[in-house]
């Protein structure tokens, strides 16, 4: 696997996934808190910071008849068990990062610590804009933000972002961006 899509939660999240998709294709698709229990279609990696609501959002999926996820992924201080099987743990913060990022600077980490070379942010502007199951604004982003521009260099080069700041700070992908590790490992190999 070498490219992923990640879902954040804010309002922008499905449009911007239909953008990122008209780009091209992915090999895994990561989900972040409440997007797990909304995405209808497969999730490779299901990633939070709030694993206490996993039972939740997997009872949700399985409501709807979605598929489940094939890895539940949380970080490793969270030691209190509970009815939900995690299947990886990760921790949140790089060497040096004092304070967290967020759900969904947490998901790149995880995305480059499974081997993904071109990661691509849906619904992860960083911005006051409302989540995509409310109407109040995000307040939060001010206090998250910080942690992106001071780690930037540990995932900049493999991630861009479909909207907000973090298109800002890491680029929009294209379709040749997306391309590149693609056409790369398909010729690695071959005499």
């Amino acid at each position: 696997m070498k490219t992923a899509i990640i879902l954040g939660g804010a309002a922008c999240v499905w449009e911007d996934m239909e953008a990122a998709l008209a780009l091209g294709t992915y090999d895994a698709t990561i989900a972040t808190n409440d997007t797990l229990a909304y995405h209808s279609g497969e999730v490779d990696y299901a990633v939070s910071l709030h694993p206490q609501k996993y039972a939740g959002w997997l009872d949700e999926r399985q409501r709807k008849d979605f598929p489940r996820p094939k890895c539940v992924v949380t970080f490793p201080e969270y030691s209190k068990g509970g009815c939900v099987k995690i299947d990886l743990f990760v921790n949140y913060k790089w060497p040096g990062m004092a304070k967290s990022g967020s759900s969904g600077l947490f998901a790149v980490k995880v995305a480059l610590d499974q081997g993904f070379k071109k990661i691509v942010l849906c619904g992860i502007p960083m911005t006051l804009q409302p989540h995509f199951f409310g109407a109040k604004d995000w307040k939060d982003s001010d206090k998250f933000w910080p942690a992106w521009e001071t780690m930037q260099d540990k995932f900049k080069t493999e991630t861009r972002s479909m909207s907000g700041r973090t298109m800002e700070l890491l680029g929009c992908p294209t379709k040749e961006w997306l391309a590149e590790t693609q056409a790369g490992e398909a010729g690695k190999g071959k005499a």
